[in-house]
């Protein structure tokens, strides 16, 4: 028979911290999820309003007046 005293078997009479151990600075899946659909959802609104909101022209149209530019290139002669 043994001398030596049992061993703890859980964590809490180990002295660990209670539940999952991950490295330090890494996000929880749930929390990654969240944030990426807060940042989907705010990005379509900011795209709606830049997009005109509810008031949006119906068709947009870009005006420029190009000035017109003539090239004459000369024939080359063999």
């Amino acid at each position: 028979m043994s001398t030596d005293q049992p061993q703890p078997n859980t964590a809490r009479a180990r002295g660990d911290r209670p539940g999952p151990h991950r490295p330090p600075g890494t996000v929880r899946r749930s929390v990654a999820i969240i944030i990426a659909v807060a940042t989907l959802i705010i990005g379509g609104v900011l795209g709606y309003l830049a997009g005109g909101g509810p008031d949006a022209p119906t068709q947009l149209q870009v005006v420029t007046n190009l000035p017109a530019v003539t090239v004459t290139v000369p024939a080359s002669t063999p």
